[in-house]
C-alpha cells in the first residue's frame, strides 16, 4: 500500500475536491442502507473517494479508497494524521465499524478540512 503524507495529499486538488464525506463504512458495504438524516434517495457510492481509518501494521491510519462502479480500490493511507484523531475514530459503534473500517469522527474530519484549506 502506497504511503501518503498529508502534504502531498494537499497538492492533489483532484483527490480533495472529489472527497465523498457523506460516504462511511456503513454506507459503503451497505449501498443500500439510507441514513436517518438524509433525504429518501440512496447514497452513491461509485464515485470519488472515501477516508476511513483502519489498523495498518497494528498502528492507525487513514484510508483513501477510491469509489468506483466495480471494484473499488484503495490509494494508500496517511501516516502523518494525529494519532489520537485517528483512535477516536476506532472508538464507534459496532454497527458504524464495519470490515475492520472506522468511520470518521466529526473531530477528525474538521481536522482535514481545515488541512485542505475546506472551512
Amino acid at each position: 500500500m502506497t504511503l501518503i503524507s498529508i502534504n502531498d495529499l494537499k497538492k492533489s486538488a483532484a483527490i480533495i475536491k472529489d472527497i465523498r464525506w457523506d460516504v462511511t463504512p456503513k454506507i459503503f458495504m451497505s449501498p443500500s442502507y439510507v441514513p436517518p438524516d438524509a433525504s429518501e434517495e440512496m447514497i452513491d457510492v461509485t464515485s470519488g473517494y472515501m477516508l476511513y481509518v483502519d489498523l495498518i501494521d497494528e498502528k492507525p491510519a487513514l484510508v483513501i479508497m477510491q469509489l468506483k462502479p466495480i471494484t473499488s480500490k484503495t490509494v494508500g493511507y496517511l501516516y502523518d494524521i494525529p494519532e489520537e484523531l485517528l483512535r477516536e475514530s476506532m472508538q464507534c459503534t459496532a454497527s458504524d465499524c464495519i470490515g475492520g473500517m472506522y468511520p470518521l469522527t466529526k473531530k477528525i474530519e474538521g481536522w482535514l478540512k481545515k488541512e485542505f484549506g475546506l472551512s
